[in-house]
């Protein structure tokens, strides 16, 4: 199962960037994130292969996922693997210059699952997709007003 979502974000790539790569930044517009760890530390000069662990809401409670970075070409391209001991999911950001700012190209993949898991996935598809919609859409309101309110490039 692949979820995918493109947008034009009318702000500069490194601003959308940054609002992915910033642990701060993401809780702002990623609905459900309460805290980001990392247990090895975090290596931003080379996190690929950074594991760490994303707390996140879901309904009443919150709920620990464990992640590794994959891939990450500032400002071009960031992935990461998360996911818990029953699924784990591929996401991949991809940015490059649009019109007017920044084209975004986001796919979710599931990578690991059983039978079970992926039929659900499959039946809960469209209420995934919405919400992937919803972040997307926070992700673009967050940077427009934020590249609007200061003098970026």
């Amino acid at each position: 199962m692949i979820i995918t979502c493109e947008l034009d974000i009318a702000a500069p790539l490194e601003f959308v960037f940054e609002l992915v790569d910033d642990d701060d930044k993401l809780k702002e517009w990623m609905d459900g994130v309460e805290a980001i760890s990392y247990p090895e530390g975090q290596n931003r000069s080379d996190p690929i292969g950074t594991p760490f662990r994303m707390r996140i809401r879901e309904g009443g409670r919150a709920k620990d996922y464990d992640g590794r970075v994959v891939a990450y070409e500032k400002p071009h391209h960031l992935a990461i693997t998360i996911g818990d001991s029953m699924f784990e999911m591929l996401v991949n950001y991809r940015f490059e210059r649009g019109p007017g700012g920044t084209r975004l190209n986001y796919a979710c993949e599931m990578t690991r699952g059983n039978r079970f898991v992926r039929v659900m996935g499959w039946l809960f598809r469209p209420l995934t997709k919405r919400i992937v919609r919803k972040q997307m859409t926070a992700l673009k309101s967050l940077a427009e007003r934020e590249a609007s309110q200061i003098d970026v490039p």
